[in-house]
C-alpha cells in the first residue's frame, strides 16, 4: 500500500475522531447537563436564581414544609388509618404500658421539642417537623416496630404535635415535674439523648432506631433498611453463603449531610477508595455506551473496536460529567433497588437518624453518663469518641434513608446556614 496514502488515511481518521469528541463534549456539557442540572444544589451548574426566580429558599422551604403538614394532617385524620392504629397491637392507643410489650424487633424514638420561631417582627413560624416524620413513619407499616416521643420541651404540654400524637403512640417527657433544665444547650442535647435511649430500651427491643424530629424517612427506606439489617448487619456473606455475624460492635448512620457525600469530601481511606472505584465506574460504564452508539450511528458498524481514542475520551468525558453532577445527586440512582445501597465508614458527625443494636445502645448510654458535654464537644463529638474508645464502628447507609428537612436548629439560633440544600 502507498505509505503517503495511508498516513493521509490515518490523519483523515484522527481528525474525524477528534471532531466527534468535541461535538460530544459540546452536547454533554453545553446541551445535556445544564438544564438537567441547573436545580441539582451539588452540581456546578447549580443556579439558584434559575430554580426559584425571585423567590426566597426561606420562602419557598415554608411552602414546601407547609404541603408537608397538610399531608400528615390529613393522613391522621383518616378514619382508616385510626383504625389501624387502634388494631395494630405496636402502634395502638396510648402504649403508656409499651415496657410489657413483646416480640418489638425495632423501637423508634423521636426525640423531639418545639422548633418555634419567628418569620417576621409581628409572625411566628412552626415548621412541626414531628407530624410529619411520625406520618411518614407509620406510613411504612413495618411489622414488629414500636413507636416512642421522647418530649423533650422545657414545657411539655406546650408542644401541641407531641400531645396530640400522644392519643396514638407512647410519650416520654423529661421535664415539666420539677426537673431542672441543664445550663448547657449542648449538655442538655446529650442528657436528652440518654434518656431517650434509655427509655427506648425498656421495650426490650432488638434494635433502637433514634430519630430527631426533623428526620424525614424516604419512602420504602424501612423495608430497605429491614434488608440490610438481614443480610449486612446480622449475617455476613462468605463466597456464595451467609453466616451469622456475632459482632454487634456497629451502628448505622441513616443519614449524612450531602456534602460531606460529596466526591472527596472525607478522610476516610477507605470512602475516598470507594468514591474512586464508583467514579472509575461511572467513566467505564458511560465510555462503553457511548462507543458503542457511536459504533451504530456514527461508523455504521463499520469497526466494531470498543477500544478507541473515541472510547478513552468518553470514559474521561463521563468521569468529568460525574463530578459535574456531584456524587449526592447520582447517589439517587442506586434507589432503584434494595441491591445497590451501600454501607461505608461514617464521618464523624451528625445523628438525626441512628440505628444501635440494643447492646450498642446500653453501652452508649453508659459512656454518655460519664461524660459532660459543652462548648466544642457536642454529642456527636461525644459518639465519636466513644466508637473510639470502645472498639465499635460507625457505617453510613448510601444513599440517605432520611432526609433533613429542618429549617432551624435548636441549639444555633436562626435559619440554617444551608438551606439551599433544603431546597429540592
Amino acid at each position: 500500500m502507498n505509505f503517503p496514502r495511508l498516513c493521509c488515511c490515518r490523519s483523515t481518521i484522527i481528525k474525524k475522531q477528534i471532531c466527534d469528541v468535541i461535538i460530544l463534549y459540546i452536547l454533554v456539557f453545553g446541551l445535556i447537563l445544564p438544564p438537567i442540572c441547573y436545580r441539582l444544589p451539588f452540581s456546578l451548574y447549580y443556579s439558584q436564581k434559575l430554580y426559584l426566580w425571585d423567590l426566597s429558599p426561606s420562602v419557598y422551604a415554608r411552602q414546601v414544609n407547609n404541603e408537608r403538614i397538610a399531608k400528615a394532617e390529613q393522613f391522621f385524620a383518616s378514619e382508616s388509618v385510626l383504625a389501624h392504629l387502634q388494631e395494630n397491637v405496636l402502634h395502638s392507643g396510648n402504649l403508656s404500658n409499651y415496657n410489657t410489650t413483646s416480640n418489638v424487633r425495632t423501637t423508634v424514638a423521636f426525640l423531639t421539642t418545639r422548633r418555634t420561631r419567628s418569620v417576621h417582627p409581628t409572625e411566628e413560624y412552626s415548621p412541626r417537623y414531628l407530624l410529619q416524620t411520625v406520618a411518614a413513619v407509620v406510613q411504612e407499616n413495618q411489622p414488629n416496630t414500636q413507636i416512642i416521643i421522647c418530649n423533650m420541651d422545657p414545657e411539655p404540654s406546650a408542644h401541641t404535635d407531641a400531645v396530640y400524637l400522644s392519643t396514638f403512640f407512647s410519650m416520654v417527657s423529661r421535664y415539666g415535674n420539677g426537673v431542672n433544665v441543664p445550663n448547657s444547650k449542648l449538655e442538655k442535647e446529650k442528657q436528652d439523648y440518654v434518656y431517650c435511649l434509655r427509655k427506648s430500651l425498656e421495650t426490650d427491643p432488638q434494635y433502637v432506631l433514634l430519630l430527631q424530629d426533623d428526620a424525614l424517612v424516604v419512602p420504602g427506606s424501612l423495608h430497605v433498611l429491614d434488608y440490610i439489617i438481614r443480610t449486612k448487619v446480622e449475617r455476613t456473606r462468605h463466597g456464595w453463603d451467609f453466616t451469622t455475624n456475632n459482632d454487634a460492635k456497629n451502628f448505622l448512620k441513616l443519614y449524612m449531610p450531602e456534602y460531606i457525600q460529596r466526591d472527596f469530601h472525607t478522610v476516610k481511606p477507605k470512602r475516598i477508595a470507594a468514591n474512586l472505584a464508583e467514579l472509575v465506574g461511572y467513566g467505564l460504564l458511560g465510555g462503553t455506551l457511548l462507543r458503542l452508539l457511536h459504533i451504530v450511528l456514527v461508523e455504521k458498524g463499520q469497526s466494531w473496536t470498543l477500544l478507541s481514542g473515541f472510547f478513552f475520551s468518553s470514559v474521561v468525558c463521563c468521569i468529568i460529567a460525574a463530578l459535574v453532577v456531584s456524587r449526592p445527586h447520582l447517589l439517587e440512582l442506586r434507589r432503584i433497588s434494595k441491591y445497590l445501597y451501600v454501607m461505608l465508614d461514617a464521618n464523624d458527625c451528625c445523628l438525626p437518624a441512628t440505628l444501635f443494636p440494643r447492646a450498642a445502645a446500653q453501652d452508649l448510654v453508659t459512656f454518655l453518663e460519664g461524660v459532660t458535654c459543652g462548648r466544642g464537644y457536642p454529642v456527636d463529638t461525644a459518639v465519636d469518641g466513644f466508637v473510639k474508645s470502645k472498639g465499635y464502628r460507625q457505617f453510613a447507609v448510601e444513599p440517605n434513608l432520611f432526609r433533613h428537612i429542618g429549617m432551624y436548629s435548636t441549639l444555633h439560633g436562626g435559619e440554617n446556614t444551608y438551606l439551599k440544600h433544603f431546597v429540592k
